[in-house]
C-alpha cells in the first residue's frame, strides 16, 4: 500500500518526506487505520514527525469513551495529541448539527495546527467517501465541479487539508487493521438509514455493485478526471460571467441565469456578490427550479432577513430589518 500511495501523492503533488504532519483521528476505522499507516509505515520511511488532534463534540454517549480511546492510542505510539472538548450549546439558533460540528472541528484543526507547527493536516477520507458523495450530489444536484467528489488537497485559509487514503477503499482499511490486531471505535449513528449518506452507503450503492463489481473504480476515476478538469471549468466561468459585470449591474442578469451557466458552480460563485456569503443547497436548487418557469419572476427567501427577487431582468437581494 505504501508505494502505490506514494505514487499516488506523487500524482497530486505530495511530498511528505520530512515533514509535520498533523493528523485528525476520530477513533473510528478510518483514521485509526491512518495513524497506524503513517505511524508504522510512513514516518519511518520518510521521516515525518506525527501529531494528531481529536475533537470531541460530546453529541454522543460514547464521546468521552472515543476520546480516551484515541488518548490512550497516541500514547501506546508516543504519538503527541491535542484534544478539544466542543460545547454543543454554542450552536447558533438556526444552524445544522452538521454544519456546526464542520465549522468547530476545523476551527480546533487549525489551532492544533498553529500550535504544533504543522506543515499539512491529514483526513481520512477514502475511496468509499468518494463514492458515496459523487452519488449524494447526483442526487441533490450539482454543478460540474460537484462531479469532483472530495479533493484530495484543499487549500483552505492559507493552510493544506490532505486525504493521503484517498484510493484506498473501506474494506480494504479494516482488512489491515484487523490483520494487524488494531482495534477502533464504531459510530452507532452509521447504521442509521434516515441520514442520506447511510441510505446511499447501506441501501443504494450494494444494490449497484451486485450489478457492477468494478463501480467505485469507474466512480472514482471519474472523479479524477474532473478534478483535473476544474480549473479549465473555472477559468471559463470567470470569461463567460465575469464578477465584473454583476457589480456594473447589480445584480446577477437573468439571462445567465436561464442560459446554460446556471448550475450550483455557477449560483455558488456569483451569490456572495449579493450578500449570500454560503448559499445553501436548497436555495440555489430553489433558484433553479424557478428559472424552469420563464413566464414566473424569481424570489426565493435565503433567511430571515435576506430575499432574492428578479427585477427588471436582474437577481437582486433585498434585506428586510
Amino acid at each position: 500500500m505504501f508505494e502505490s500511495l506514494r505514487k499516488f501523492w506523487s500524482e497530486e503533488g505530495f511530498d511528505p518526506a520530512g515533514k509535520k504532519l498533523l493528523l485528525a483521528v476520530s477513533g473510528g476505522c478510518d483514521s485509526v487505520a491512518m495513524l497506524e499507516f503513517f505511524h508504522r509505515e510512513v514516518s519511518p520511511r520518510l521521516n515525518c514527525r506525527l501529531f494528531a488532534v481529536h475533537v470531541n463534540h460530546r453529541l454522543r454517549a460514547e464521546a468521552d469513551a472515543d476520546q480516551e480511546f484515541v488518548e490512550k492510542l497516541c500514547q501506546d505510539r508516543g504519538i503527541p495529541l491535542e484534544a478539544e472538548v466542543l460545547d454543543p450549546g454554542s450552536r447558533l439558533p438556526g444552524q445544522s448539527v452538521e454544519m456546526w460540528g464542520r465549522e468547530r472541528r476545523y476551527q480546533a484543526f487549525a489551532r492544533a495546527r498553529k500550535k504544533t507547527g504543522s506543515d499539512f493536516k491529514l483526513t481520512a477520507h477514502h475511496r468509499d467517501d468518494v463514492v458515496e458523495t459523487f452519488c449524494l450530489r447526483i442526487w441533490r444536484g450539482t454543478g460540474f465541479s460537484g462531479l469532483a467528489g472530495i479533493p484530495f488537497q484543499r487549500n483552505e485559509r492559507q493552510e493544506s487539508i490532505v486525504r493521503p487514503l484517498l484510493p484506498v477503499s473501506r474494506a480494504e482499511l479494516k482488512e489491515w487493521l484487523v490483520a494487524l490486531s488494531v482495534s477502533w471505535r464504531e459510530d452507532g449513528s452509521n447504521t442509521d438509514v434516515e441520514i442520506p449518506r447511510n441510505w446511499v452507503r447501506h441501501s443504494l450503492l450494494p444494490s449497484w455493485r451486485k450489478e457492477e463489481p468494478d463501480l467505485d473504480a469507474r466512480i472514482f476515476n471519474l472523479t479524477r478526471r474532473v478534478a483535473k478538469l476544474k480549473p479549465l471549468w473555472e477559468k471559463w466561468l470567470d470569461t463567460s460571467y465575469p464578477k465584473e459585470e454583476v457589480q456594473t449591474r447589480g445584480g446577477i442578469p437573468m439571462e445567465w441565469i436561464r442560459g446554460v451557466g446556471a448550475d450550483a458552480d455557477f449560483l455558488k460563485r456569483l451569490l456572495p456578490l449579493l450578500g449570500v456569503e454560503k448559499p445553501l443547497p436548497q436555495v440555489m436548487a430553489e433558484i433553479l427550479r424557478q428559472t424552469r418557469d420563464s413566464q414566473r419572476s424569481i424570489q426565493v427567501r435565503v433567511d430571515e432577513v435576506t430575499v432574492l427577487t428578479e427585477k427588471n431582468g436582474i437577481l437582486k437581494s433585498i434585506f428586510n430589518h
